[in-house]
């Protein structure tokens, strides 16, 4: 990818976004609330890659949410598709070059916890590298928190959406994780569990950006129901929860100019 075509490209359509959004399997539905919308299909831009799994269609969305402009990637990539780490961090690149106030990058993960319900969300603390690409032992990445997460927390709470908090935990798939793998994983402190998000955070890493994580958990964990895992579960429980989802993110793009901590009910 050439950054420098892809961003002059980018720039006949997109001006000054206030918030950059990575959607996650399941969780472009979002955009359907976008007003003013301008669609730019991955294929329409120059060196740009492509997406092939299903669930992240491929394109970017700019546009309004109650006057606040904001741009959607309606599709990531992933390393399992045989991209490397910085082409997976290529859209938050890509992010950074307009400058946004906060990026939020969201996933659909599996709970690991039992005692959270499937369709609530998790705002990330930390991530768990269970991936080994580059050591042997797990990697655990602490996050330096930023007065959106503090903002992202009391817009839940003030509007009664269920955020839990915990640690996401990446793997490379694309098979899910085996039952004595999640075990490994609950011990190692891990809350969700899913194969994308860890390479952008890199690259928010590298950048400097102001950044939050939110999943959708979508399922459980393999083995701790009964049920198999498969995407076709994540997508369907990921829609089901497009509704509170929208609501959220709404919420926080609507204070974004005001990131001051909100007053609790």
């Amino acid at each position: 990818m050439n950054l420098n075509k892809v961003t002059n490209y980018l720039s006949k359509f997109i001006y000054d976004p206030k918030v950059c959004i990575m959607l996650g399997s399941g969780l472009d539905n979002f955009t359907e609330i976008i007003s003013n919308k301008i669609t730019i299909p991955y294929a329409d831009i120059p060196s740009f890659y492509q997406t092939s799994v299903e669930g992240h269609k491929g394109e970017f969305i700019f546009g309004n949410i109650n006057n606040v402009p904001v741009l959607c990637a309606k599709g990531r990539f992933h390393y399992y598709e045989g991209y490397t780490f910085k082409q997976v961090g290529s859209i938050i690149e890509i992010f950074n070059f307009f400058k946004p106030k906060l990026s939020i990058i969201t996933n659909s993960s599996g709970c690991l916890n039992i005692n959270w319900k499937i369709g609530s969300l998790m705002i990330s603390n930390k991530i768990i590298d269970f991936s080994f690409i580059n050591s042997s032992d797990v990697q655990t990445h602490l996050f330096k928190k930023n007065k959106y997460f503090d903002l992202a927390k009391d817009i839940a709470l003030n509007n009664n959406i269920n955020l839990n908090e915990g640690a996401y935990t990446y793997t490379i798939g694309p098979s899910y994780e085996t039952y004595p793998e999640i075990k490994e994983i609950i011990s190692l402190g891990g809350s969700a569990v899913g194969m994308s998000t860890f390479p952008e955070y890199l690259m928010c890493k590298k950048l400097d950006l102001n950044f939050i994580i939110i999943s959708c958990l979508t399922n459980y964990g393999a083995g701790i129901q009964k049920n198999k895992v498969t995407h076709d579960e994540v997508l369907e429980n990921a829609d089901k929860s497009k509704e509170i989802f929208s609501l959220y993110l709404t919420k926080i793009i609507e204070n974004i100019e005001h990131p001051r901590k909100l007053k609790n009910k």
